[in-house]
């Protein structure tokens, strides 16, 4: 009788363990204005640009930097990216490009670089949700001296939900990604 309560438990508890999992990777901090808003590279859907540039048009950064990484055949994504932003009305004086990065880690050492060179102390750092948690571990790692604001854009229809994520075949295969991501981050494979 206990073994069938406690599986009985289990089952209804089941689900809301595996929100919150997924709610746990998602960081949303008070936006506050700062001085660049940075679209980490790595949305196919243009979704962290759309809301970098939202938050410019706000008045919370004067610079938007996007980054991306070089295809093979000569496209690279960063260009794509900051065409983009500059097409949904952001000055291309106002558009940085990061063309080095292959990763999170890479981003955030180059974006180190550039922060040093200009003066610059604070970043909004907008990217997808699920991935919003791990990306502000690793800015804030490699990055102590400056002050970083996760500002992820909000999932729409058709994007990952944390909701009921294990119930849906793409956003199983994200979540289970983003958590063997974040292991390897604190395991120390993230340098």
């Amino acid at each position: 009788m206990l073994l069938l309560l406690l599986l009985t438990g289990l089952y209804f508890l089941t689900p809301i363990i595996l929100n919150k999992l997924a709610f746990g990777l998602i960081r949303r901090d008070p936006v506050d204005k700062a001085d660049l808003i940075v679209a980490l590279g790595g949305d196919a859907r243009c979704n962290r640009e759309r809301r970098a540039v939202e938050l410019y048009r706000q008045g919370l950064g004067s610079r938007v930097v996007v980054s991306g990484i070089q295809y093979a055949w000569g496209f690279h994504s960063a260009d794509a990216a900051k065409r983009y932003v500059v097409s949904l009305g952001v000055p291309e004086s106002d558009v940085l490009a990061i063309r080095e990065s292959t990763n999170t880690r890479s981003e955030a050492r180059i974006l180190r670089r550039m922060m040093q060179e200009n003066g610059w102390k604070t970043a909004i750092i907008v990217t997808s949700p699920y991935h919003s948690r791990r990306a502000m571990y690793t800015f804030e790692k490699i990055n102590p001296d400056y002050r970083f604001i996760s500002s992820p854009y909000e999932p729409i229809a058709g994007d990952w939900q944390p909701e009921r994520w294990w119930a849906h075949r793409m956003y199983v295969g994200l979540t289970v990604k983003e958590i063997a991501a974040w292991a390897n981050t604190v395991a120390g494979g993230w340098e």
